[in-house]
C-alpha cells in the first residue's frame, strides 16, 4: 500500500457517524469524521521534453523562488539551475486547450498533473511532440469508500497522556533545548494529510501568537477552508515539534517557524498522491523552507497496477524518491518516515524514503528496541535503511480533541527526528545540508555497525552539537583573516602573530573536522602535510592567553 503513512500509511481512523474509513493506513492517528467529497475526475502526469518557453531566467530568479529560498541556497553555496526553471507556459497552455484542469505541476521534473473526464486524451497528449511521457495516476471509478482490511492489522491508539520529554531525552534533546537551540530562524515544512484544528488546539498557542505558522498550501482539494478537513494526522505530527506548552506538551523544535502543505488524500491510494507529494516539496523549496517532516510513503495502491515493487526501491525510479534527492541538491534536509510494514509482507521501507539523500527514521521503544512494524532496508541497490531511529511506539502526541496521548507508527518518529534536526542546524548554521546528515549518523548509536533494522542507530543530538560548536566558532572566525598558501608537503610558518610558546597547533578542514593536532615548541614552526589533498584548510594556534586561526589554501 502506498504508505502515504499516514503511510496511508501510517494511520489509524475512527468510525464516525458517517462510518466512512479512511484507506490502506499504516499511521496510526485517529481520524474525525472526515469527509471528502470524491473526484469524478481521472487524473494523469506528463511530463515534457524539454522547458522551451519558460516564463524564467537564471538571471533573474526572485521571479519563481522566495528570497528566504535564495538565501537558504546562498548560505550553503548553491547556484540555480535549469531544474529551477518553471514548466513552459507554452506547454501547459497546448495541453490544457485539450479540455483539462491543471492540478499541480513540478519544476525540478518538468512535468504537470492533469484532471480529466475523458482518457482518450491521453493518446492525444502522447502525440504531441514535446510531451516525453504520459501516465494515469488516478481512476475515480475504481474508488469505493470501504473499511480497509488494514484496519484490524493496525495497532490501536492509546489514549491517555504522556511524558513528551521521554521521546526528546533519547536524543539528548532538552539538552540541546537548553543550550538554547530550539529551533528559533529554522523554517519546517510538513506534507501531511490534513490539519484538523491546528487554528485552535492549545498547544499551538505560541506558535499563533509569534505569527510562527507561515502558511498553508492544499494540494488535494484547494477550494476547501484548510483547517475544515477533519483529517488530524498532521495536527498530530506538528504537535510532536512545535507544541509549545509546558504544563501540557512541548516539542522538539518548539521556536521553529512551520509551513503546512498538505499531500495526501486519507480516503484512498493513488499515484496521484506522489506527484502531490512532488509538488508540495517543491512548494516547500519556493518558500525557503530549510528541514522538511514526511509522515509519508508509497509501496503499493488501489489500483495494483499503479504499485511499486521492491526492486524500484532504488531512490531513482519513483517520481518522488528523485523529487527528494533533489530537494537534498537545493539545501533542504528532508526527514521521512520509514513506512509502517516492517512485520507485514512487504517489509521494507518505503517511497521516497528509498532515496539516497533523505534522512529515513524508523521507529523504536522508549529503551531503543526495534518496533516490529517500522520497515527495514536494505534498498534495492544495497543501501543502508533506514538511516536512523526514534522513539515510535507510544510516541506522545497532541489530537485535534484539545488532549495528550499516545500512538504508534514511524509517521510519530519522524518529527521527532525532524524537529531535532532543526534544532542541531540551528547550532552549527555554517555547515551544509549533508553535513548534518552525516554527522547525525556519525553522533548515532550503531555508526560503526549499521544494520537494516535500526540503520546507523538512535542519534545523541547534543554530543553532536558539544563537539562540533567550537569548529563552527573557529569556521565564523577567520572569515577576514590573511590566507596561507603552500604547496609542498611541508608547511612553514614564520610569524604567528607573536603567539607564545609552548602551544598547541590543530589543523582542521574547511567545514571544521577536526584533521591533526601538534605541539609547537618554537618559531619558525614546520607541519608535515604530505598527505593532505589540494583545498581549503583551516589552522589553529592556541595557548592560555589568545588563539590565533590562519586560512590555508594548499595548491
Amino acid at each position: 500500500m502506498s504508505t502515504g503513512i499516514l503511510h496511508k500509511g501510517m494511520y489509524l481512523c475512527n468510525l464516525m457517524q458517517s462510518q466512512v474509513l479512511m484507506k490502506r493506513f499504516l499511521l496510526l492517528i485517529p481520524l474525525f469524521g472526515f469527509v471528502l467529497a470524491v473526484s469524478a475526475q481521472y487524473n494523469c502526469w506528463i511530463q515534457f521534453a524539454n522547458k522551451r518557453g519558460t516564463s524564467g531566467s537564471l538571471s533573474n530568479p526572485s521571479s519563481y523562488l522566495s528570497l528566504q529560498s535564495l538565501s537558504r541556497r546562498s548560505k550553503q553555496h548553491i547556484g540555480i539551475d535549469s531544474t529551477d526553471l518553471p514548466v513552459s507556459r507554452f506547454y501547459i497552455q497546448s495541453v490544457l486547450r485539450k479540455g483539462v484542469t491543471l492540478k499541480s505541476s513540478s519544476r525540478w521534473l518538468n512535468g504537470i498533473t492533469v484532471s480529466l473526464s475523458d482518457t482518450s486524451l491521453l493518446a492525444d497528449f502522447r502525440a504531441i511532440p514535446f510531451v516525453r511521457k504520459v501516465e494515469l495516476t488516478f481512476i475515480p471509478s475504481e474508488y469505493e469508500p470501504s473499511v480497509s482490511s488494514k484496519m484490524a492489522e493496525m495497532p490501536s491508539m492509546i489514549n491517555n497522556g504522556g511524558n513528551a520529554n521521554r521521546q526528546i531525552d533519547l536524543h539528548n534533546g532538552r539538552k540541546l533545548h537548553a543550550a538554547g537551540f530550539r529551533g528559533k530562524g529554522m523554517v519546517i515544512g510538513i506534507l501531511d494529510a490534513g490539519f484538523y484544528k491546528t487554528d485552535q488546539i492549545s498547544v499551538f498557542d505560541s506558535l499563533r501568537l509569534q505569527n510562527r505558522l507561515l502558511g498553508m498550501r492544499d494540494f488535494v482539494d484547494s477550494s476547501a477552508p484548510f483547517f475544515s478537513n477533519t483529517e488530524s494526522h498532521g495536527t498530530s505530527v506538528l504537535s510532536i515539534m512545535a507544541a509549545n506548552q509546558p504544563d501540557q506538551m512541548v516539542g522538539t523544535a518548539p521556536d521553529a517557524s512551520y509551513w503546512l502543505i498538505r499531500t495526501e488524500n486519507a480516503l484512498s491510494e493513488y499515484l496521484v498522491e506522489a506527484d502531490n507529494w512532488v509538488a508540495g516539496l517543491e512548494f516547500a523549496d519556493s518558500v525557503g523552507v530549510d528541514v522538511v517532516n514526511s509522515s509519508l510513503g508509497y509501496t503499493t495502491f488501489d489500483n495494483p497496477a499503479m504499485n511499486y515493487a521492491y526492486l524500484s526501491l532504488d531512490g531513482k525510479t519513483s517520481r518522488a524518491s528523485i523529487a527528494a534527492t533533489m530537494a537534498a541538491r537545493k539545501g533542504m534536509i528532508v526527514v521521512n518516515a520509514a513506512c509502517n510494514e516492517g512485520n507485514k509482507a512487504w517489509h521494507y521501507v518505503s517511497v521516497p524514503a528509498d532515496a539516497d539523500s533523505v534522512l529515513t527514521v524508523g521507529a523504536v521503544d522508549y529503551n531503543g528496541a526495534h518496533a516490529a512494524f517500522s520497515g527495514c532496508g536494505p534498498t534495492a541497490d544495497g543501501r543502508i535503511k533506514p538511516d536512523v531511529c526514534a522513539v515510535g511506539y507510544h510516541a506522545v502526541i497532541a489530537t485535534s480533541g484539545n488532549t495528550v496521548s499516545m500512538g504508534n507508527g514511524t509517521s510519530y518518529s519522524s518529527p521527532i527526528m525532524a524537529g531535532l534536526v532543526a534544532c542541531v542546524w540551528q547550532s552549527l548554521p555554517l555547515y551544509n545540508n549533508v553535513q548534518i546528515i552525516n554527522l547525525i549518523k556519525q553522533y548515532s548509536s550503531q555508526f560503526g555497525t549499521p544494520d537494516s533494522t535500526l540503520g546507523y542507530g538512535i542519534p545523541d543530538m547534543y554530543a553532536l552539537y558539544k563537539d562540533n560548536f567550537e569548529n563552527v566558532n573557529l569556521v565564523a572566525s577567520v572569515q577576514n583573516k590573511e590566507v596561507v598558501y603552500f604547496a609542498d608537503s611541508v608547511l612553514k610558518i614564520d610569524n604567528l602573530m607573536k603567539v607564545e610558546v609552548p602551544a598547541s597547533v590543530t589543523l582542521f578542514s574547511q567545514a571544521g573536522q577536526k584533521l591533526a593536532e601538534w605541539h609547537l615548541n618554537g618559531i619558525p614552526a614546520i607541519f608535515v602535510v604530505s598527505s593532505m589533498p589540494p583545498g581549503f584548510y583551516l589552522l589553529s594556534v592556541s595557548n592560555k592567553q589568545s588563539r590565533v586561526v590562519l586560512k590555508l589554501i594548499k595548491r
